[in-house]
């Protein structure tokens, strides 16, 4: 019985090592009020990549691209920006210039929102009245762009495994509890 308990442990820590997690952190407490006068302001330029997905052009002003100290105090000015597809965060940018990979990052075809929010190097976003600032358009992105269903469903399916490897193990633990009285 033991074994199997320990085998059940096993296979959860394998499953959950082998499910990504998020790449970025959610949300901040902080923001960086400024006034419109001095606002970060952008304009994307958007272009379809031959070879697939977007390549975007961040064309920016009041504000300086700081890649060296991203995560690091936050300076009035400077910073790196979130880009979210579909209101989902999907990357950091340093620069101006970045690749949009829809296999990687597009979860269905057709209309989808980019956007790009301009943070401190601390990641707290830039906001007038609270409100964050940043740029966003619309991009169609093709059915033959998006990831394949069946990687998804992989993913599933180990979620579902590792439930069920969980229950198992609760199972078997209680009863070896019982035993034990």
């Amino acid at each position: 019985m033991k074994w199997l308990a320990n085998l059940a442990i096993w296979w959860i820590l394998f499953v959950a090592g082998a499910v990504p997690l998020h790449a970025h952190s959610e949300g901040t407490i902080a923001i960086h009020e400024v006034v419109k006068e001095f606002a970060p302001k952008a304009s994307l330029k958007i272009e379809k990549d031959p070879t697939g997905g977007f390549n975007v052009h961040v064309v920016t002003s009041n504000f300086q691209w700081r890649p060296d100290l991203a995560s690091k105090v936050h300076v009035k000015g400077e910073g790196h920006a979130h880009v979210y597809l579909d209101d989902r965060k999907i990357l950091r940018i340093y620069n101006e210039w970045f690749h949009l990979n829809t296999y990687q990052f597009a979860n269905r075809a057709g209309e989808q929102i980019l956007s790009i929010e301009f943070v401190g190097n601390d990641h707290a976003p830039y906001t007038i009245q609270g409100v964050p600032l940043g740029v966003e358009q619309i991009i169609t992105v093709p059915e033959d762009e998006i990831q394949p269903p069946s990687a998804k469903k992989i993913r599933i399916e180990l979620i579902l495994a590792s439930l069920f490897m969980i229950g198992l193990g609760s199972l078997l633990i209680c009863r070896q509890r019982k035993v034990l009285k």
